[in-house]
């Protein structure tokens, strides 16, 4: 089979290797696509770097082989999602309940030593708990959305949105839009903070109620307009940094929440005053990662096609043209590209 394995910056080898042997706990499967999400992004770039990488862990591909310990019912053929996260089930974490914080999640690696997800490989192999079936009419590279989907399901839930409420959205890009189309799902009313125009246009498409643009109009004032004054429910940032976190904090109801879903590179600290929590009773959040029960409703979400997602696939690339996929996925005019297999 042939993996691709970036080496260095924006130096990618597609090398040969055996096909793995499987465990009898773990699924053999025959990879058909993958979304290349910010994290590959980052090590094609050099921003972080820990060679050799092999990325890949938005991924849709078929069984190939199923080890005799794999509990669940999965046929050879059948069209799968992969969770590419580890649960150990023994660590302090696990055994709370809150496995997507396993302390063994962390791939680590020693300098010179191949790691990584390892997705973009023609086979790859995963634990029998890490593989979701999803309907064989769904769409391959539409699939590789269940992993991104599965962690802003977690999101949306912590958001806690009632029917009628009033949700912001801070930044328009996959995961910002996506956002969108869940909560118009809980029946909420979006709007949607976004300085790049396409993007904002992209969002009235996806559901958005309302867009604003936070460099030439005044969000606050928007957002108290619409709701005689009061602020929003819930607020989600997704992007923009620092400043954009404190501005959403300031947007809140009194009992309101706003999930941090989005992470800051380089790290800064934010402002708050403690009193507007104390007082105002807000909640501040976050959120990181899929749950096995979201990544099982993402599965679900998707394949019985209560949540549409080809308007986020911008380019399926032939994985030959491993290179000119990732050029493409790093471009601003993106959302997510897919590599095809």
């Amino acid at each position: 089979m042939r993996r691709a394995v970036i080496t260095a910056p924006k130096t990618i080898e597609l090398q040969e290797t055996n096909i793995p042997e499987i465990r009898p706990d773990e699924v053999l499967v025959k990879v058909k696509a993958v979304g290349l999400c910010t994290f590959e992004q980052r090590y094609y770039k050099g921003v972080q770097r820990a060679y050799p990488f092999i990325g890949g862990h938005e991924i849709c591909g078929v069984v190939e082989k199923v080890g005799t310990n794999v509990a669940q019912k999965l046929d050879v053929g059948d069209q799968v999602v992969v969770a590419s996260l580890t649960r150990c089930g023994e660590c302090y974490y696990c055994r709370r309940g809150l496995d997507h914080l396993c302390s063994n999640a962390d791939q680590k690696t020693k300098s010179g030593e191949m790691w990584g997800p390892g997705g973009l490989s023609e086979f790859m192999v995963a634990k029998g708990y890490e593989v979701y079936k999803v309907s064989n009419e769904l769409n391959p590279a539409e699939a590789t959305v269940a992993e991104p989907l599965a962690c802003v399901i977690r999101s949306v839930e912590k958001g806690n949105i009632h029917l009628g409420d009033t949700v912001v959205v801070i930044g328009a890009g996959i995961m910002g839009l996506l956002h969108v189309k869940l909560a118009k799902l809980k029946g909420a009313k979006v709007i949607v903070s976004e300085p790049d125009g396409a993007r904002r246009q992209n969002a009235l498409e996806t559901g958005a109620d309302v867009v604003v643009d936070p460099i030439n109009e005044n969000l606050k004032e928007v957002v108290k307009s619409l709701t005689e004054g009061r602020g929003a429910h819930v607020v989600f940032f997704t992007a923009g940094g620092t400043p954009a976190i404190e501005q959403g904090i300031s947007l809140l109801i009194k009992g309101g929440t706003i999930v941090l879903y989005g992470s800051i590179h380089p790290v800064q600290p934010i402002s708050i005053n403690p009193n507007d929590v104390h007082y105002d009773e807000i909640i501040v959040t976050g959120v990181v990662r899929h749950t096995k029960e979201s990544f099982r409703k993402s599965a679900l979400l998707l394949s019985q096609g209560l949540v549409q997602v080809q308007d986020l696939i911008s380019e399926c690339i032939p994985f030959e043209d491993i290179n000119h996929a990732f050029e493409r996925a790093i471009s601003k005019d993106t959302y997510r590209v897919a590599v095809m297999f």
